[in-house]
């Protein structure tokens, strides 16, 4: 006997899953990041590998771990601009969404449900990370890792586990970063091999040989990058020397849950946890335990959640199926939907705009009408508005890459120092004296701005000025 519940058809998921990206589309802008992220991808195209910090007044050493996606992002910006990005994140994007529906498939053979969860997760991944970072490549190679690793378990068939060490390789040069995280996830896998159980939860064993043996070439892959075994400490080293840096950087805190971007987190957690918990008898062994390990990233992160729901949610058609073999839906719903979205997609498409630049851009073209030679300029930057002026070719003090500041050659972190400025803890006079700067570019919140208008310096004088910013110059 057939089993039937009314729901939406798998055309009618789809058009939901594009649907929500081009919504997304509709109020894009830059990531503040994107703006170093070409320029470094521009050297690397013109030059080499860089082993500085470009723009830079100070001596860094300095590793380009996202290297792949600052080639990419550039190379597309400089011949199609902001089109063209918009283009290249759709096809990432979609698919993204393509391999999660085929890992969700693989493990539950349901496509309705398969597509439901896909839509659940694009809703997720266009809220939090659909954006100019390396972090839309890293989720599309991990989603693919899953879904070959998903397809051998399966099948015991070893061609879906020849393409592992290519991705691996492909991370470590798009998001080296990430590169021993994908590593470390992937780890479930290699436990599910042996039989044992723990929690209640049997693992009944698999073939080893061929799995470790891939598993030692995607090791070995990560080795093939410009800057050879550094790429693998660059991640602690960066992060984790500095509570103050980590306590200071929004997307490197633990979400919270005052906030809603941090109730979503909340949410989406405990409802995977509840479904999980109904459907325990169901549960494998490496769902398991990717469920925990993830559920920690993400709550140790606001960075990390991409893990979480892309690891946690997969298994979750397979752990919901039940005798309904079939969802009823009136196709009369398909062609209405269809034109509704073909409606919407023209009015989105249509009323694209480019981007709004940084509000500091101005600011920038000001100094390009009066600066003769960028390359002697030293130009006073908070954390904010470094990048954008970075990549118009002007040397600053500090920039949104944070994490590059902590140890400098002969020199005092400049993190604590930026944020010793920022609480008064060090004297505005002391500073401007140390670093001789030609010009600041001071947001009206900044403290060496409201130091300036409260106690005056006779160095420095205003040049010009808009609700948010002054630039002032050298005297």
């Amino acid at each position: 006997m057939n089993f039937y519940k009314k729901g939406l058809s798998n055309f009618s998921y789809i058009l939901l899953i594009i649907s929500i990206v081009a919504i997304r589309f509709y109020f894009f802008n830059f990531d503040n990041d994107f703006w170093f992220t070409i320029n470094q991808g521009r050297y690397v195209i013109n030059h080499s590998f860089p082993t500085f910090a470009l723009n830079s007044i100070h001596d860094i050493d300095f590793l380009y771990q996202s290297w792949g996606t600052g080639t990419i992002f550039y190379s597309i910006y400089h011949n199609f601009g902001y089109i063209g990005i918009i283009f290249l994140l759709t096809i990432v994007s979609l698919l993204t969404s393509y391999y999660f529906y085929k890992l969700c498939y693989a493990l539950s053979d349901n496509k309705n449900k398969s597509l439901k969860y896909t839509f659940f997760m694009m809703v997720l991944y266009t809220l939090f990370f659909l954006n100019t970072r390396p972090h839309i490549f890293t989720t599309l190679i991990l989603t693919i890792m899953l879904y070959l690793l998903e397809k051998y378990f399966k099948t015991k068939e070893k061609k879906y586990l020849y393409f592992l060490p290519v991705l691996s390789f492909i991370e470590v040069n798009m998001h080296g970063i990430y590169y021993m995280v994908l590593l470390i996830i992937l780890l479930p896998y290699l436990i599910q091999t042996f039989k044992f159980k723990i929690f209640g939860i049997k693992s009944s064993g698999f073939e080893k040989k061929h799995l470790f043996i891939v598993y030692v070439l995607m090791i070995l892959s990560g080795f093939i990058n410009p800057y050879g075994y550094k790429i693998f400490t660059y991640g602690f080293k960066s992060y984790f020397t500095s509570s103050l840096f980590r306590d200071s950087v929004v997307e490197l805190l633990a979400p919270n849950f005052h906030l809603f971007g941090g109730k979503i987190i909340l949410i989406s957690i405990l409802s995977i946890y509840i479904i999980y918990f109904i459907h325990y008898k169901k549960i494998m062994l490496r769902h398991f335990l990717l469920l925990l390990g993830t559920t920690y990233l993400a709550l140790d992160a606001i960075k990390s959640y991409n893990f979480f729901f892309v690891c946690a949610i997969f298994p979750i058609p397979f752990l919901c199926e039940s005798r309904e073999t079939e969802v009823r839906y009136s196709k009369m719903s398909d062609i209405i939907g269809g034109l509704l979205f073909m409606i919407f997609l023209g009015l989105v498409v249509g009323n694209l705009k480019n981007p709004d630049l940084p509000v500091t851009s101005k600011f920038i073209d000001y100094l390009d009408s009066v600066v003769i030679d960028k390359e002697n300029i030293k130009l006073y930057t908070n954390y904010f508005d470094g990048s954008y002026a970075e990549y118009r070719g002007y040397n600053c003090y500090f920039d949104p890459r944070g994490e590059i500041f902590l140890k400098i050659k002969n020199q005092d972190n400049i993190v604590k120092e930026y944020y010793d400025l920022q609480e008064n803890l060090i004297d505005y006079r002391d500073f401007l004296d140390k670093y001789q700067f030609d010009y600041l570019l001071l947001n009206k919140k900044d403290n060496l701005y409201l130091s300036l208008s409260r106690y005056g310096n006779d160095k420095y004088h205003l040049v010009m000025e808009d609700d948010d910013y002054m630039l002032f110059q050298k005297s």
